[in-house]
């Protein structure tokens, strides 16, 4: 077996090539969807080897998948299956559910108990979703993909995430639900981002419609919207909301100890800032590629040190 047949692959890769399948099968528009299948398939070489997985696999399941009560039921039973496809398991639970005749919500219901997308320390993971949705997931985030057809319904677990559906055509319906609320979309790209106590909602194109605490927003490009028990509130953060999408942290008068903590997500270990030097202020666009570096650069732009015990911890202290 060559190392690519044995690679274990992302069960959101995996969902994404069973939606595909499905939509296929049932589409009376097939040209069109197979040239998005192709683009989709050719944008990663997981996806591919997803797509081949599950054509091997429906060929092996023969008939059964054609006796499946609807396209929902078989979506859920297959995504039971091994992230990997294992036949055996698959062909398990696809003749359980024949026997059984189980309706079309049984599964529906259940409880995901793990995000389909999840990133490290540092770490941003990017995702093509069935109708060409486009996610990116920033550091230290969690996201679950609930349903894939329409609306495709997704909720943030942790974290930060980047939504663009401006590609899809015909627009495709998106619901994205986080811990104070929900989005729902057409075509547009937004981001979303749990803080303590509300989810901030900021959107770059298009419009959302955002509901919280039984309050109802349409929000426009440009706008940033905070989410909570008392509703929805226009904020004004001292970060820009967007800029870590390309990898770029940008900064308007912002206290220090904002600029550490926020610098903290994306660096393993213990990073602190000393209360006397916390209020300090500053403003620019800074990478966030290589931390350490930028956390180096600070003694040039502020009366600042750096005490480091470990590569593990560090300290900004005044100078």
């Amino acid at each position: 077996m060559s190392s690519a047949e044995a690679r274990h692959l992302p069960e959101a890769t995996v969902r994404c090539a069973i939606a595909w399948q499905l939509q296929l099968a049932s589409s009376d528009q097939r040209p069109r969807l197979r040239a998005k299948i192709d683009h989709w398939r050719a944008a990663h070489p997981d996806h591919e080897l997803a797509w081949q997985r599950l054509r091997h696999l429906r060929e092996e399941l023969g008939d059964i998948a054609g006796r499946l009560p609807d396209h929902d039921l078989s979506l859920r039973l297959l995504e039971r299956a091994d992230t990997d496809l294992e036949r055996r398991r698959a062909l398990k639970l696809l003749g359980l559910a024949l026997a059984v005749g189980a309706p079309a919500g049984w599964l529906a219901q259940q409880q995901v108990t793990g995000p389909d997308l999840h990133t490290a320390t540092g770490e941003q993971q990017q995702q093509t979703l069935p109708g060409g949705v486009q996610v990116q997931l920033n550091t230290r985030s969690g996201l679950d993909i609930t349903h894939v057809g329409q609306p495709l319904q997704l909720t943030l677990r942790e974290g930060e995430v980047m939504i663009d559906s401006l590609g899809s055509e015909p627009p495709f319906q998106l619901q994205l639900r986080c811990a104070w609320g929900r989005c729902d979309a057409a075509q547009a790209r937004f981001s979303v981002r749990e803080h303590q106590g509300y989810s901030q909602v900021s959107v770059a194109q298009g419009a959302l419609l955002l509901q919280a605490a039984g309050q109802r927003y349409q929000a426009q490009a440009g706008e940033t919207l905070r989410l909570s028990q008392s509703g929805i509130a226009a904020a004004s953060p001292a970060l820009d909301p967007l800029a870590w999408s390309q990898g770029m942290l940008v900064a308007d008068n912002l206290s220090l100890g904002r600029f550490i903590a926020e610098l903290g997500r994306y660096r393993s270990g213990a990073l602190g800032c000393d209360p006397s030097v916390a209020n300090l202020r500053l403003s620019g666009v800074f990478q966030l590629a290589e931390p350490d570096t930028l956390l180096a650069d600070l003694p040039r732009i502020l009366p600042v040190q750096l005490v480091s015990r470990t590569r593990w911890w560090l300290r900004v202290v005044p100078a």
